[in-house]
């Protein structure tokens, strides 16, 4: 009796192993894998809505590129991550600047004192930041930088007129230059003299804006180190970390899909004394380049002594 009574007790337990072995085992797969997703979404949780990698209120850059040469061509940019900017703003050559106790051309001043006196005397006469930067190119450097990015395709038709292009020589219609075609073209309009000064800049916008536009994307992972390469021909005072700062600003508004915004800095023209002067128009023009409105340019002015 006592052995045969064993058998329904084993039997019972077998059955009942039977049951609740895959029941414990499921609990116990199925605890694992609620533990694991609430582990990821704790992890993943602080990162929600945080922005990565947000400009900083200092990366932004204005900058006086000049090309060199016996006419020599102006263009100031203003980069501003924060505010997603990407200006330029085409200067004439003709623009009358404080120079040695009175007064000169742009172009009288570059030939006499360099990129660093043109700085600051548009410093004094167009009110542009303390920090802004210099940097002037040879012809031979712009080309040898520039030869990476290929071509621009530019059409003038926005800056000059039909008659005016017909005068010229030149097609209203998109046109390919390379860096030194580009080059000699706007250093012949300012030879000639057959355009007034802010026709000539408004040119010389055009193709710097049609060469950022087509090569945007690329200038953050090449322009600082192209500009690097060719840091012992470069008349500038960029330091070392200024070439940083120009390709972290760049990726920011690239990645921010910023669209280069360009113009000619307006001004009055005597043709007869060959003077080009600062206007209320200019001012205007470079508070919209430095992204300040009239309300803040005015409000500026009137808290100066």
């Amino acid at each position: 009796m006592h052995k045969g009574g064993w058998k329904p007790f084993w039997a019972a337990l077998g059955a009942a192993l039977l049951v609740l072995l895959p029941l414990v085992g499921g609990t116990v797969l199925l605890t694992r894998q609620m533990l694991r997703q609430q582990w990821l979404m704790q992890t993943a949780e602080p990162q929600r809505g945080v922005p990565i990698d947000l400009p900083k209120a200092d990366d932004r850059m204005t900058l006086l590129l000049c090309t060199a040469g016996e006419q020599p061509g102006f263009v100031l940019f203003y980069l501003n991550a924060p505010q997603n900017a990407a200006h330029l703003l085409a200067v004439p050559g003709q623009l009358t600047v404080p120079f040695g106790g009175g007064e000169a051309s742009l172009t009288q001043c570059y030939a006499a004192a360099g990129p660093a006196r043109c700085r600051q005397a548009l410093l004094e006469t167009l009110a542009l930041p303390e920090d802004t930067l210099y940097l002037a190119l040879s012809p031979a450097v712009l080309e040898t930088l520039a030869a990476r990015y290929g071509a621009v395709r530019v059409s003038l038709s926005g800056a000059l007129t039909a008659e005016e292009l017909d005068a010229l020589g030149q097609s209203p219609s998109v046109q390919t230059f390379r860096a030194r075609e580009a080059s000699d073209l706007l250093t012949g309009l300012d030879a000639d003299g057959l355009l007034p000064p802010s026709r000539r800049a408004a040119a010389r916008a055009a193709v710097w804006d049609a060469f950022f536009r087509q090569n945007f994307e690329l200038l953050p992972a090449t322009l600082p180190e192209a500009l690097r390469s060719q840091s012992s021909a470069l008349l500038t005072d960029f330091a070392a970390q200024d070439y940083t700062l120009l390709g972290d600003i760049l990726e920011f508004l690239v990645n921010r899909a910023a669209v280069f915004q360009s113009d000619a800095l307006p001004g009055a023209w005597d043709r007869k004394a060959g003077t080009y002067t600062v206007t209320e128009a200019s001012r205007a023009a470079v508070q919209t380049f430095l992204n300040v409105s009239p309300t803040e340019g005015q409000a500026s002015s009137a808290s100066e002594p």
